[in-house]
């Protein structure tokens, strides 16, 4: 088992259970403290208002609260536990999305974005602890990452992928569903309904 573990992760065998206990529940609270934080500064009107339309709050708080949380604690389950325990190309792919997620996120959610002019963002606080996160699971897992490229690969690119065309499918599919408004223009101040 040792061995096998050495092929999985740079942490060894001994005391495997609270290490992977630890990195866990490091992933699933900073997915439940960025939610909060973009719960609590409503994050569908921000994209709403970016792409130009009036995103109801109670849909809102299912798909972007709810919806997502859950979502990533999936990912994150599959992705930490499933790489250790299963060993599969599904639990490596997932590990790949998390990465992706929290990458493409960070960035396209709220850095490009916060450094476009559209200020406040809901959840910026906390991206640079998701970067950290980024960085101790690509450390930790590196092991894997080299020995199953191809999976933890095509993970990483939905991840990635689910994030990065949030807003451009809000301004083209968005306009079907929702109530269009004047999108919000950068630097000025983020329009209120």
């Amino acid at each position: 088992m040792s061995e096998e573990l050495q092929n999985i992760w740079v942490l060894g065998s001994s005391n495997t259970l609270v290490f992977l206990a630890v990195l866990q529940i490091i992933d699933l609270g900073l997915t439940l403290l960025h939610s909060l934080q973009e719960r609590k500064g409503q994050l569908w009107r921000y994209f709403g208002a970016i792409a130009g339309v009036k995103i109801p709050d109670s849909f809102g708080q299912v798909a972007f609260f709810a919806g997502l949380t859950l979502s990533l604690w999936i990912v994150g389950l599959l992705g930490i536990s499933g790489t250790l325990l299963w060993q599969t190309p599904l639990a490596f792919g997932c590990l790949g999305a998390i990465i992706g997620c929290r990458i493409s996120d960070g960035l396209f959610s709220h850095v490009l974005l916060n450094n476009a002019g559209y200020r406040p963002n809901p959840g910026l606080s906390s991206v640079p602890l998701y970067f950290i996160e980024v960085l101790l699971l690509v450390i930790v897992f590196f092991p894997t990452i080299r020995q199953h490229t191809f999976s933890v690969g095509v993970g990483f690119i939905i991840g990635a992928l689910a994030f990065y065309s949030v807003i451009p499918g809000l301004k083209t599919v968005g306009r079907l569903v929702f109530e269009p408004i004047e999108p919000w223009q950068k630097g000025s101040p983020q329009p209120k309904w």
